[in-house]
């Protein structure tokens, strides 16, 4: 086979898995559109955007959200019930004006919630905008949420839009009560050798490996936070 033919075949393949991921939307609103888990115990909602769907991981239990789940339940001791408002395609303006109004709208208080915005608002990224959106963000969510900074964007013509879209959204969040995940260094310091081990077909997306990243991201920081978990469950 010819480098040209060698060349077609391989984009083909990538079309195809491309298309065949981007199927996985609906499936993956379909799972999250009711709770997940067990009532009874602690309430981790999730808002965000297509990667907090899961879009990439081989099922919803792989994805950063199902992983944090599973790990609330194995150093709690406790069940967890999920609620994911996160839809895909969100950017920071959709939580602000759409998921934390769904947040409110619990019939639950939440114990635990995790946001990760951001990567859409790269594309066609406008400072300006992205820093009046990642304000009114900061000033929206409940206290203690644990809220990441943009994804670190290994592609090199996202790569600066990223850093910086990080910069803001990170600076308005240490101005109000939330807990930064610093997801954009941990993803950086993966190397650029995860742009094929960690991402899904697309290259934007992560995939299971990238996903367990995400989520020992997360958990570094709702990690010291366990026991006091624990306290006010069995306290209520």
């Amino acid at each position: 086979m010819g480098v040209c033919a060698a060349f077609g075949v391989l984009a083909i393949v990538t079309t195809i898995r491309i298309t065949t991921l981007y199927d996985d939307i609906d499936d993956l609103a379909e799972h999250w559109s009711s709770p997940q888990g067990e009532p009874g115990g602690l309430v981790y909602v999730a808002l965000g955007d297509s990667a907090a769907q899961g879009l990439g991981s081989s099922r919803p239990e792989t994805s950063y959200v199902g992983l944090i789940a599973q790990q609330l339940r194995d150093e709690t001791g406790l069940p967890v019930q999920v609620f994911n408002l996160s839809k895909s395609g969100a950017r920071a303006r959709d939580v602000v004006e759409t998921q934390l109004d769904a947040l409110r709208a619990l019939p639950v208080k939440p114990d635990v919630v995790t946001v990760c915005i951001g990567g859409n608002d790269v594309r066609g990224f406008d400072r300006t905008q992205f820093a009046k959106d990642s304000a009114d963000l900061a000033a929206a969510l409940p206290p203690g949420a644990y809220v990441s900074d943009v994804p670190y964007f290994t592609l090199p013509w996202w790569t600066a839009e990223s850093n910086e879209a990080s910069e803001v959204l990170a600076n308005a969040l240490r101005a109000k009560d939330t807990k930064v995940v610093p997801l954009h260094e941990v993803m950086r310091s993966q190397g650029r050798q995860a742009l094929f081990t960690q991402h899904a077909a697309d290259l934007f997306h992560p995939n299971d490996r990238g996903y367990r990243v995400w989520a020992g991201a997360f958990w570094s920081r709702i990690a010291p936070d366990v026991p006091s978990l624990v306290a006010r469950s069995r306290a209520s």
